[in-house]
């Protein structure tokens, strides 16, 4: 699967069904019925992604502000959840 370039907006994909409950957040594949369980993080990204486009670097800025790390460590944090989304089909890129 390509990588997806910091300049390429990307968004939750439709086929991806999302709820919080307390720290963890469940999302659902609805053509492959797979389920996946995601922490406090993956929350924030899923949320952000599931209501506007954002690039990899928007992204990575918003979880650095929220989560009160560096923009490494936002970035480090996002590269590693949205390779975990792509392999589960659960972003597209715009």
């Amino acid at each position: 699967m390509p990588e997806i370039k910091n300049n390429e907006k990307i968004h939750l994909s439709g086929r991806v069904r999302f709820r919080a409950i307390g720290d963890e957040g469940v999302m659902v594949h609805l053509e492959n019925g797979r389920a996946m369980v995601v922490n406090e993080v993956g929350i924030f990204i899923v949320e952000t992604l599931g209501r506007q486009d954002m690039t990899v670097a928007e992204l990575a800025e918003k979880v650095a502000g929220a989560f009160e790390v560096d923009m490494d460590q936002g970035r480090a944090d996002v590269a590693t959840f949205l390779d975990q989304l792509r392999g589960e089909q659960a972003i597209e890129g715009g």
